[in-house]
């Protein structure tokens, strides 16, 4: 704990340490948020509600109530955040720089802890850049939504920070390329003893992704393809996933979309995973992916008074080989499928619009936000039976400022 307030106390002194200095190296930045939320039923959630997934199935006891079907409604000021750039020296012809960001999401309901959000350094030569350190993974991209909601979209916008050594650089005066080596830590895989970095870290080689982008004053599009194999206990399990992504803006509109064709990505926080299948004819075990599709559209307009829309889907696919069975029951690791009733989601839909006010940093904000989920029996082929239909009602108000 008093580590804690130590370090706290360092990142807020370090610009009054170094304000004297006319050209300093260190940038501070950050912003205070408060969020209140209402949803109209549970939800699968996290930080205490402020990530907002799918709402829950029906789930009857023995008097015919439906147990998820209690309304809730909260105010958290967890997403308060902490950052500071720091601008080095040239080093092997590089321009170097650094970065360290926190908020106080700490674990569970900790709040008081802080959390390492980014920590890297980086090296930028004239066409080429060099990072290694905790940052974005390269699947949540530079396309993201605009929205009032802090969870940024999840689970349709893949959502992840982990470290990697990632190499990017120019191709033309428009294209540039992304490669990157990339390990788990606060964003895991599931498996036989839940979330964690084991199942990668066992493995021994990282998650890869290579990709391209363009950009232009206007227009930014790019493609990815993503590669993963973990090992849950003696067995491995390879995936892979690819994602499609743009961005048009011409004045105080915005428009944006990106779409992903995945496997086994519940280490960005999106439905899925695997699941165990058994060989007849070599009398072996082996694991099996759910294939799922997700995809987004974001529009945009205003910069003081600013309105817009997100709208999201994602649907589970089924999986590339028949699931084993064992008492009735599937063995499933990812999001989504809950093994004591054997259900499964099907599909997820968002529609969420929302109106902020900005001035001076200062930022009001209101967002209706409608998610339905479709539950129903997971069958062998990963996909479900006679699926039901359940939604949540969630209302979000903001109120930030940012410095």
């Amino acid at each position: 704990m008093k580590f804690q307030i130590f370090s706290l106390f360092i990142l807020l002194n370090i610009p009054l340490l170094t304000a004297t200095e006319p050209t300093s190296p260190f940038k501070f930045y950050g912003f205070i948020r408060n969020d209140f939320y209402f949803n109209s039923r549970l939800n699968e959630e996290g930080i205490d509600g402020i990530y907002n997934f799918f709402p829950k199935p029906i789930s009857l006891n023995s008097n015919g109530v439906d147990e998820n079907a209690v309304p809730n409604a909260e105010m958290i000021s967890v997403g308060t955040r902490l950052g500071m750039d720091y601008l080095g020296k040239e080093i092997l012809g590089a321009k170097t720089s650094a970065k360290i960001e926190v908020d106080f999401a700490g674990a569970s309901t900790t709040y008081y802890l802080i959390r390492i959000r980014q920590a890297y350094a980086q090296l930028k030569w004239e066409k080429s850049t060099l990072l290694v350190g905790q940052t974005w993974h390269p699947l949540f991209g530079s396309v993201l939504p605009t929205m009032v909601s802090f969870n940024a979209g999840v689970p349709f916008q893949p959502f992840n920070r982990s470290p990697q050594v990632r190499i990017s650089g120019e191709l033309t005066k428009n294209i540039q390329y992304l490669g990157a080596a990339i390990y788990q830590m606060q964003y895991t895989s599931n498996g036989p003893i839940g979330f964690s970095q084991t199942y990668l870290k066992n493995s021994l080689i990282p998650n890869l992704y290579a990709g391209l982008e363009y950009k232009n004053q206007n227009f930014l599009s790019g493609i990815g393809i993503d590669y993963k194999r973990i090992k849950p206990d003696q067995l491995y399990i390879s995936s892979l996933s690819a994602n499609a992504y743009f961005q048009y803006s011409k004045g105080l509109f915005l428009a944006k979309a990106k779409a992903v064709y995945g496997q086994n990505l519940s280490d960005l926080i999106m439905s899925g995973g695997y699941g165990k299948a058994f060989d007849a004819s070599s009398q072996r075990f082996f694991y099996t992916n759910f294939n799922s599709m997700t995809g987004w559209v974001n529009l945009v307009y205003g910069k003081k008074w600013q309105t817009g829309i997100f709208a999201g889907y994602t649907e589970i696919l089924g999986t590339g080989a028949d699931l084993w069975q064992k008492d009735g029951k599937f063995t499933v690791y990812g999001r989504g499928f809950y093994s004591n009733t054997q259900e499964m989601v099907k599909n997820i839909i968002r529609i969420a619009p929302f109106i902020s006010y900005n001035i001076n940093g200062l930022t009001f904000g209101l967002e209706y936000n409608l998610t339905n989920a479709a539950f129903g029996k997971l069958m062998a082929n990963g996909l479900v039976n006679q699926p039901y239909q359940v939604n949540n009602h969630r209302i979000v108000g903001l109120m930030s400022y940012t410095f």
